[in-house]
């Protein structure tokens, strides 16, 4: 029987998390860092070595630079060592059998946290030229052919409402409140 593939968490400096420089997934940096200042750093970026970068987590580790940066304190689950480094956690092991494969996984991750949205509004949150460059010809993953198809069928509107606090809602999480509008 073959030894189980285990994942394994470090604590890294955050220069060295290597974001994947071709990630199409877009990002809320201001709302991310919101969330990290609120509830710490809880969910560790992912470094693939077919991808030879993080699979999954750019955003968030971008946002730790942009609070580094800016003198903010690290938020819980991020360490500071005894030369004033951040240290961020890093989950590795089980990685792809290939860099395209990491790429789909990179895509899936991203994505799936949007399921049950229509396939056209889980494409928005991807860049359009980054994600036709991914699809890699007749070999590319269903998932990226599905958002790139989306995507190009995809008009965003020439303006948006206001929102304000008195904009009616359809859907409220019975756990914690949330309210919103839209898709399932």
């Amino acid at each position: 029987m073959a030894e189980p593939e285990e994942l394994t968490l470090r604590y890294v400096p955050l220069d060295e998390c290597r974001r994947w420089p071709s990630n199409p997934k877009t990002h809320d940096l201001d709302k991310l860092q919101e969330s990290m200042r609120r509830h710490g750093f809880v969910d560790p970026a992912k470094f693939d070595t077919a991808l030879g970068a993080l699979v999954y987590g750019n955003g968030r580790t971008e946002a730790l630079e942009i609070m580094r940066d800016a003198g903010e304190e690290p938020p819980r689950g991020v360490h500071v060592d005894e030369s004033g480094v951040w240290m961020v956690p890093v989950q590795y092991g089980v990685d792809q059998e290939s860099r395209q494969m990491a790429e789909a996984l990179a895509v899936d991750h991203n994505s799936l946290t949007a399921a049950g949205l229509p396939v056209e509004q889980v494409a928005l949150m991807f860049d359009a030229e980054l994600l036709a460059e991914l699809m890699g010809g007749e070999n590319a993953p269903e998932l990226l052919l599905d958002l790139a198809s989306a995507l190009a069928d995809v008009e965003p509107p020439d303006e948006f409402p206001d929102v304000d606090e008195n904009l009616p809602t359809e859907h409220q999480c019975p756990e914690c409140g949330y309210k919103w509008s839209g898709g399932g």
